[in-house]
């Protein structure tokens, strides 16, 4: 969102992107990220091995924020961020540029139920992520395919995993290829 546009808020009023802005909800759950909160999600994301540092992942929120297609949302339990990530629309499909969860609430499952929610604002597109050897597993776990993968910094692989929706029984081309 930029200056001067307005969005709705969960409680039903609006706000203004050039407004302070307070959390809106009183539940935990996920929201659409207070821009009070990036540097918080920042510190939380420099842990991800895509970015490595507080300085490359506030470059990637900054650009998430400016990109018309992007959002950023959090798990807010009051006022602490126990979760972050990004979502972008790409054309035809959504990618997920970024996800991270506090050090402290890590075990927990509010990972997973970042991607449950990700793909949920997704609806039937489908959605791609890039992870390293050690996410690769984890995305593979919850229905992602492999679609490429690319020579790492460093050594290792870069792999692009891609997330679609199963095939509805009224739709062209359901039970086609048997079941997996």
């Amino acid at each position: 969102m930029q200056d001067g546009q307005t969005a709705r808020r969960q409680d039903g009023k609006s706000t203004r992107a050039n407004d302070t802005c307070q959390v809106v909800t009183q539940e935990p759950g996920w929201t659409l990220l207070p821009a009070a909160l990036d540097r918080e999600a920042a510190a939380m994301l420099a842990d991800c091995p895509a970015l490595g540092s507080a300085g490359a992942a506030a470059a990637a929120i900054s650009a998430l924020r400016d990109d018309p297609d992007g959002e950023i949302y959090g798990w807010l339990d009051g006022e602490a961020l126990i979760a972050v990530y990004g979502l972008r629309k790409a054309g035809l499909s959504y990618e997920l540029p970024w996800l991270a969860v506090a050090p402290s609430w890590r075990g927990r499952r509010y990972g997973r139920s970042a991607l449950v929610d990700a793909l949920r604002r997704c609806g039937r597109k489908p959605m791609t992520v890039e992870a390293d050897e050690s996410g690769k597993g984890w995305f593979e776990g919850i229905g992602f395919r492999t679609v490429g993968r690319r020579p790492a910094a460093g050594g290792g692989f870069r792999y692009r995993m891609g997330w679609y929706a199963p095939r509805l029984p009224q739709e062209a081309g359901y039970g086609a290829h048997g079941s997996r």
